[in-house]
This record gives structure tokens, sequence and C-alpha cells, in this order.
């Protein structure tokens, strides 16, 4: 090791040596600087945005030739690999003999779709840490056929999961595959029982528990009215808690739609920050019955969602709704809407005078 990069390692090199040597400047051999780069670039210190700056910039004919070889100690491949997108390095430092599993399982959320296959098929690696294939088949940019080797290991190989549940998750993927089903499906977890905190989520009133199975008793239906398959609702129903979590992440209209009838406050407020609801679904929500307080809040929290009329009306109107948030969105109703809370004896009867002194008052305006 060149001494200037030793002193670095130990932590004895000047501040100002220090900047020069991550951003290139000090004239030592690049498989040593590699180390130092690596070094800093892996944890957060001063030095992290600058080393990770100039690495962006060496040149990946300079980078191919440093990972061909074995490298010890190995850390430099790990920030190849959660660092740089070129698929031929990437597939490099993949094959290089150094290579541990703890580095694979830190890198894998970092790789392109395009590489992973390199992975799934170093079974040393990932027979060391199973978690391996956990992050492959939860990689948004795994292909189907990734996915169906990951559950056929784990049932064939490692024997971590029972044959009906291989069976369910291969059934899936190939659904999946055909567009029967949104692709989230195909990235759920293995099913594990209740966590302590995921039971107590499911604890509701009595009066939500009677309009959930008065609700139940009919058609589900999404925001516009579209009603959603038998077979979909069956196969929702089938899932673990931990795996409706998931799918409340990342699913699709449908999956929301039946997931945010769900008892579970976790799989209602994870359905509310998905990242691909829609404003009418917003809205949908932010009028229903069943809804945990803690959705609701979320809404009112949002801007972006309480400038949009129908989602602030069906908040305010919601019997659900925790009574401070819509004595502070109220006023924005249009007259006959707030003529319609005055009346409504199902909201609290503060928010109702306060909507007739409104309306009052508006009218003595007029006058």
């Amino acid at each position: 090791m060149h001494p200037i990069v030793d002193r670095f390692l130990q932590g004895g090199l000047p501040e100002p040596m220090a900047m020069a040597l991550v951003g290139g400047s000090l004239p030592v051999p690049a498989v040593d600087l590699l180390q130092a780069l690596a070094h800093v670039g892996l944890t957060e210190t001063r030095f992290t945005q600058r080393a990770l700056a100039f690495f962006a910039t060496m040149p990946e004919s300079l980078l191919a030739g440093l990972v061909a070889e074995p490298i010890n100690p190995p850390w430099p491949l790990q920030l190849v690999l959660c660092h740089r997108k070129e698929p031929a390095l990437l597939e490099q430092a993949l094959l290089n003999k150094s290579l541990t599993s703890r580095i694979v399982e830190a890198s894998v959320p970092s790789l392109p779709g395009s590489v992973l296959e390199i992975v799934l098929n170093n079974q040393v690696l990932w027979l060391e840490r199973p978690r391996i294939l956990d992050l492959l088949e939860e990689h948004p940019e795994g292909e189907y056929v990734i996915k169906r080797r990951v559950n056929e290991f784990r049932f064939d190989v490692l024997r971590l999961i029972p044959e009906d549940v291989k069976n369910q998750r291969l059934e899936i993927i190939d659904e999946v595959e055909a567009g029967h089903l949104d692709r989230a499906w195909s990235e759920l977890p293995l099913p594990k029982e209740k966590s302590r905190e995921e039971a107590d989520a499911e604890i509701e009133s009595e009066e939500m528990a009677a309009e959930r199975r008065l609700l139940a008793q009919k058609p589900v239906v999404d925001d516009e009215g579209n009603e959603i398959t038998l077979t979909l609702s069956q196969r929702v129903m089938k899932l673990s808690t931990n795996q409706k979590i998931m799918l409340a992440i990342k699913g699709g209209k449908e999956e929301r739609t039946l997931l945010i009838r769900e008892a579970n406050r976790l799989i209602q407020v994870n359905v509310i920050r998905n990242g691909r609801i829609s404003e009418g679904e917003v809205a949908y929500i932010a009028n229903m019955r069943t809804v945990n307080e803690e959705v609701l809040r979320i809404i009112s929290n949002s801007r972006e969602w309480m400038k949009k009329y129908p989602i602030t009306k069906s908040l305010v109107m919601n019997p659900r709704t925790p009574l401070p948030v819509a004595m502070t969105h109220f006023k924005r109703l249009y007259e006959s809407d707030m003529k319609l809370l005055m009346k409504d004896r199902n909201v609290a009867e503060l928010l109702r005078r306060e909507a007739k002194r409104l309306v009052d008052m508006k009218a003595r305006g007029k006058g």
C-alpha cells in the first residue's frame, strides 16, 4: 500500500491532503487510490461526497482493469457495484474471485436488472446468505424468470418454503407475466406470522367492525364504480399481513381498493402512501367510514391533496375525521355543501354549529 494511502486509512493524513487524495490529485497507484475511495465512499464521512464525485469520473476501462484481478481487501468491488452502472464493468466485479457474500447482499438493491442473473447463478454466495435471494426477488427490475428461479432454489436447494407456497408463488409470477396481475404481486415477500405491531394495528371499534361487516356484503367497487373481480379479492384474502403491507405499498388501483378495506391500520396507511395513488382514490378514501383516523390525518397534511375540493369536502363530511382536522378545513366548503353539513347528524355538534354560524353570517352579509 502506498504510504499516503496507508496514512489516510489509519486516519493520520491531514485534511487538505486527504481531500486532495480522494479528489484524485495525488500521484498514487490507481489500485491503492481505489482502496481510499472505498474506505470513505461506503460510509458517511466529510470526504464521502468528494470521493464519490471523483469515482464517478474514473474511466470504465481503468476500473475494469482493476477489478479483473483479486483485490484485498475487497471493498472496492462494493464501491463499483453500488455506484457504477456499466453492465460490462459490473459483470467483471461480480465475477471477481475476491467477491464476498456480504458485499453482494449490500450491493443487489443498487444493481441494474441486466446483471442480476450473474448473482443468481453464484450459488456459493446465496447459500452463505439466503437473504440475497429475497433481494433478487424484490428487485424492481428483476425479470420474472429470475423470480421463478429464486422460488425454485428456495424449495429445491434450501428447502425454505413448503411446496404449496412455492406453487402459489409460481402461479402468481405466471399471472403477472401474462398481464393478469399487477407487477407488484411478483415482489411480495414470503408469508410470515403477524408481528405484535401488525396484530395491534388490527384493533378497531365495534362501530367500525359493524360497518366493515356491512360493507363486506356488497360488491367491491373502486372510486369510479367499477367492480373488482372476485378472483382478485380471493387472492388478496389469502395473503399474510406482511404481504398485504407490501402490496399496499406497491400495488395497483384494484389492489389498493381492496386493501383500504382491511381492518389493519398499517395496511391502510401504506395504501394512502402508495406512490401510484390518484386524487380520485384519495377523495374516495377520505369519504370512507371504515378508514382509520391516521389515514385521514395523512390526507389532511398533504397540501397538494387538500387543494382539490372533492378531497376537502369528503374529509370534512366524514364523521370519522378527527374534529380538529374537520374544523381546520370546513370553511372552504361551498355554501350548498355547508348547508348539508349543518344538517348532518352524523358529524360532531360543534362542527354543525360552526357551519350554521358561518352560513348565517354570509346570509346577513348579503342582506
